[in-house]
């Protein structure tokens, strides 16, 4: 009986180091598919910035992100150069502005509760 339980137990831990595998290799794949776009959705942008899809659409709306839209559609686009101007601060005019640490903060604490 001891002989079965320890199969069992192989196959739970291989099946779960195969789903994990799966996992890996899927994100692997879609963070070098991000870098030969130009042109992230707000799900890819999110991904691609480390950032809770919520949280980047507050900093559009906020004015912090530059995003697209097409007229009559909802979904919003975001320019990888946009994107990388908001990583390293180049973006001077919107992100070094005075509000924006409180504006930081204001978001955090909304994601604490």
């Amino acid at each position: 009986m001891k002989d079965q339980e320890r199969l069992a137990a192989l196959e739970s831990q291989m099946s779960t180091l195969v789903n994990s595998q799966k996992e890996f290799t899927s994100k692997a794949l879609q963070m070098l598919a991000l870098g030969t776009k130009k042109i992230y959705s707000k799900e890819e942008a999110a991904l691609f910035l480390n950032l809770d899809p919520d949280y980047l659409y507050q900093l559009k709306h906020h004015g912090k992100l530059k995003a697209y839209k097409k007229k009559g559609q909802k979904k919003i686009y975001f320019r990888k150069e946009d994107l990388e101007a908001y990583l390293l601060g180049d973006n001077v005019e919107e992100i070094q502005n005075d509000d924006y640490d409180a504006f930081e903060q204001e978001i955090l604490e909304r994601w604490k509760k």
